[in-house]
């Protein structure tokens, strides 16, 4: 009698978050920021510790100082110097109710000093949610999709100093 009371289970299958910016620098440079093998890589130079996973050339772990407990086990998928570069990611323990994401990153150049960077993550949540739930989880990957252009845009237009006065002030 009373169905229209009863919560509304959360859609289940993958959700993906699209998001673009353009870039002051030329593809290359920001190719670099992206690729785990590079000594460029973001988040290498940011202090982060990032190693292939028994000599894999296309598996690299990150693991982040703020969360030494965890590992982030990346599987690069396509990489395509100054065009794409897609991975996925395996986290251990779980963050969240994410289950699996796919990260890829395509880079258009729109001249010689500039390029688009356009992200579109693949992400997986838990089964189960409640709509409440799936909602909390579409508002964090959307405001973590928006923070990794952001960052990497930052990084490549100003330099580290200036990504790191951004994570001081936003974590």
């Amino acid at each position: 009698m009373f169905e229209f009371l009863k919560s509304k289970p959360a859609p289940s299958g993958p959700v993906e978050f699209e998001l673009a910016v353009e870039v002051g620098r030329p593809a290359a440079e920001v190719y670099a920021l992206l690729d785990w093998a590079d000594p460029r890589n973001a988040k290498r130079q940011l202090g982060h510790s990032i190693a292939p996973i028994d000599g894999d050339p296309a598996r690299y772990r990150l693991v982040m100082m703020e969360m030494p407990d965890h590992r982030f086990d990346m599987t690069i998928i396509e990489a395509v110097p100054h065009r794409s570069y897609v991975f996925s990611t395996d986290i251990q323990p779980r963050v969240g109710r994410l289950e699996s994401d796919e990260e890829r990153y395509s880079i258009e150049a729109l001249g010689e000093d500039r390029c688009k960077l356009k992200l579109v993550t693949v992400a997986e949540f838990q089964d189960g949610l409640s709509m409440k739930q799936f909602e909390q989880e579409l508002a964090m990957m959307t405001l973590a999709c928006q923070r990794a252009l952001i960052k990497l845009k930052l990084h490549a237009e100003q330099g580290l100093d200036a990504l790191r006065a951004l994570e001081a002030q936003i974590g």
